[in-house]
């Protein structure tokens, strides 16, 4: 291979990773514009056109991240990290409520999420942080300390799935960093000892979302109601779904198109749609995890890592309380849920993924000696 080709392919965009991430894009858009439009209009829905004006912005951001040096983000990680944590303060105070949750602050004619913001400002101070030190236990005691409040910010909300999400990136992020499985083992063991105390806390909105799971037939008309129009719609598909318009089994339901995104979508493009979905996932999965493996220092390689599982691990929740593998928790469904803040973060991780690709050693330096 020369060394003109091996320059372009050491800066080219991943083709796999960006075509996935525009893909299920599509399918989102396809999937909003169905459930929001009404049959007898034409053109695209006012959600839609918001939905991609977001997309646009997301895009701009991560072709903007993509061109930068990754490293230079360990200047500014701590930073972003108190930002994202004043910001998580600010909306308990000052939020809007929704669906008997604070999560958002209005800017104006703009609703931001700030918890979308912190899980990317959390991998980031973590990362930094794990970068520079072999890891211990007063070290891992500090990666805690760095999860810890954000997390307990985004429960006060309430916001369980998210809570959930930054749980698992940091395991992640750990595992990466290299800490010994029988310490992750004894902190496993030592959650299970207490969750029957954490569970005395536990709201009782939730608790009733915990026992529709463990009975489903309980309370159909009521707490169990949305549990079984999401079953009807996931059944309702078929193999090819039933198009994306008319009516739906999760008509009425206000997060149709957010947190019961899969749902919505498997309903229209039937299971041959939420299997393309799924493995497009997989694909954006995979891709994450060979940058990561490939980065050529440890910051590069535990950002990767920490935005593949920020991804993938919202994606696999999100579906698995679609098909009630999981109790009910709002989370979105990245790239194809409704939402600005959800997609525009998504997008700026991606683009940092492929600024960390982009800067893989793949170029053989023989040739610039002029050797064949």
């Amino acid at each position: 291979m020369t060394l003109k080709r091996q320059a372009v392919r050491a800066v080219a965009p991943d083709p796999l990773l960006i075509g996935a991430g525009l893909a299920l894009v599509a399918c989102g858009l396809l999937m909003i514009q169905g459930a929001t439009t009404d049959t007898n209009s034409s053109g695209l829905s006012g959600a839609t056109l918001r939905q991609a004006i977001y997309f646009g912005v997301g895009l701009l951001a991560s072709l903007g991240l993509r061109q930068m040096d990754y490293r230079l983000l360990q200047r500014g990680a701590l930073w972003a990290y108190l930002a994202s944590a004043c910001a998580l303060v600010l909306v308990l105070v000052l939020g809007a409520d929704a669906h008997g949750a604070r999560r958002w602050i209005d800017i104006g004619a703009v609703t931001v999420q700030p918890s979308e913001f912190a899980k990317l400002a959390t991998v980031a101070a973590i990362a930094v942080f794990a970068a520079r030190r072999d890891p211990s236990r007063r070290a891992i005691a500090v990666t805690v300390a760095l999860a810890a409040p954000p997390a307990a910010l985004v429960l006060a909300e309430p916001d369980l799935g998210s809570t959930l999400a930054l749980g698992a990136i940091w395991v992640v992020l750990v595992a990466v960093w290299g800490i010994s499985w029988r310490i992750l083992g004894g902190m496993a063991l030592l959650v299970l000892a207490v969750l029957p105390v954490l569970f005395t806390a536990v709201p009782d909105y939730q608790r009733e979302r915990i026992a529709v799971f463990v009975d489903p037939a309980r309370d159909p008309l009521g707490s169990g109601f949305t549990s079984r129009q999401v079953e009807v719609a996931l059944g309702g598909g078929g193999l090819t779904g039933r198009g994306f318009g008319g009516p739906s089994a999760l008509d009425g339901l206000a997060p149709r198109t957010a947190d019961f995104a899969f749902a919505q979508f498997a309903e229209q493009a039937g299971l041959a749609g939420s299997l393309a979905v799924l493995g497009l996932f997989a694909v954006v999965t995979w891709r994450g995890i060979s940058v990561a493996s490939a980065a050529q220092d440890p910051f590069g390689r535990l950002l990767a890592a920490g935005l593949t599982a920020t991804i993938a691990g919202q994606a696999a929740l999100h579906v698995a309380v679609n098909l009630r593998l999981f109790p009910a928790t709002g989370i979105p469904l990245p790239f194809i849920s409704q939402g600005g803040s959800a997609l525009v973060t998504v997008f700026a991780a991606l683009g940092i993924i492929e600024s960390i690709a982009a800067h893989r050693p793949t170029l053989n330096r023989t040739l610039w000696r002029g050797d064949r």
